[in-house]
């Protein structure tokens, strides 16, 4: 909560857990179509829209609202999720993930198997990243 203060982001965290299956599941149909920006653009949207807002993520119409300016339609977002078309793609990324230690969120990733975990500020990532590169890992 103090670094979203610092950064000036409205924090309401959730008051019970979301399956964020369906939201996964969508990022990965977004990537699909429009690629990784726009991947990247949805799950600020969605992260932004559970944390400041409360907005129920596993709400497959919050998810279509979210999409919509990436331009998918409610149709696409309800029949991907019905088909599970993305289901695969987010199996993987699952696996990779524990395959590089994460074990909670927010996680951040790279190639060679490494993950940080964990809420950080901007300066304590940057320096666990020189760390890394540094040590060549």
């Amino acid at each position: 909560m103090a670094l979203a203060a610092q950064v000036g982001l409205p924090m309401d965290p959730p008051r019970r857990n979301v399956n964020s299956r369906a939201a996964l599941e969508t990022g990965e149909l977004v990537r699909e179509r429009f690629g990784d920006e726009s991947s990247a653009r949805f799950h600020h949207a969605v992260t932004r829209a559970f944390f400041a807002e409360g907005a129920d993520i596993a709400d497959l119409g919050v998810l279509a609202r979210l999409a919509a300016p990436l331009g998918l339609t409610a149709g696409e977002v309800e029949a991907a999720w019905r088909e599970r078309r993305c289901r695969a793609a987010v199996d993987q990324s699952l696996e990779a993930g524990m395959e590089a230690g994460v074990r909670g969120v927010p996680a951040f990733a790279w190639e060679g198997g490494h993950a940080v975990m964990g809420m950080r500020d901007p300066e304590s990532l940057v320096e666990i990243l020189t760390k890394r590169a540094i040590q060549g890992a």
